[in-house]
Parts: C-alpha cells; sequence; structure tokens
C-alpha cells in the first residue's frame, strides 16, 4: 500500500490553489494554451497531480458544508503559505489554540475521506 502523507498533499495542495496550476474549467483551451506559454516568474510549483488537488479541494469543500469553522480553518491556513496559528486565530476571531486544533481535526478528516486513494494506488 503506498503511504499518502496528508501534511504533505495539503501544502503541496495549498501551492496549486496560490498559483492557480491545472487548467480552469471555465476558459478556452486557446487561452490555458497561451497561458501556459508565458515566460512566468520564478515561485513554487506545486508538486501534486491537477487531478489530486481537485479532489483534496472537493474533500475540503464537503468539510467546509459540515463543519464550516474546521474548512475555514484548513483552507486558510494552507492558502496563506507562512501563516501562524496566532495569525489565523485574528483573522477568524478566535484563540489560537482553537484554530489549532481545528486545523489538526480538519486535516485528520482530510486523511480519513483520502484513505481509499492510498488503498487504490
Amino acid at each position: 500500500m503506498k503511504q499518502l502523507d496528508i501534511e504533505y498533499l495539503l501544502l503541496q495542495w495549498g501551492i496549486w490553489v496560490r498559483v492557480q496550476a491545472g487548467v480552469p474549467r471555465y476558459v478556452s483551451p486557446q487561452y490555458a494554451l497561451m497561458r501556459d506559454n508565458v515566460q512566468m516568474h520564478g515561485g513554487p510549483s506545486p508538486a501534486i497531480s491537477d487531478d489530486m488537488a481537485m479532489v483534496i479541494d472537493r474533500h475540503i469543500a464537503r468539510l467546509y458544508e459540515r463543519y464550516p469553522e474546521c474548512g475555514q480553518a484548513l483552507w486558510n491556513y494552507y492558502r496563506y503559505a507562512g501563516m501562524t496559528y496566532r495569525q489565523l486565530g485574528r483573522l477568524m476571531g478566535m484563540h489560537h489554540s482553537k484554530v489549532e486544533k481545528l486545523v489538526s481535526v480538519g486535516a485528520g478528516w482530510i486523511d480519513g475521506s483520502l484513505e481509499q486513494y492510498a488503498d487504490a494506488a
């Protein structure tokens, strides 16, 4: 069985979201070709496939539907690289220890929901 490290996957998903990787579903293929053939500035590149990133994105959306605070904490923490729990707590209007628990619980929830993909690999 292949081990998928959830922390690594969430970090890569955060990069994927920040750099808007992948081909958006709502633009023409011509725009995607033009966008991909323009020299980009240096920055991190996601080490995750678009398919896996979209799976994680979908699971985070499901988490947000079921547990909005947890989904929001997880999304903000990984979307904004380098954010501390204190900064996240200020952003969400909560104590930093509470948002740390929300991120931890959210990562565990995502890890559990992605278990089927680890078993299939």
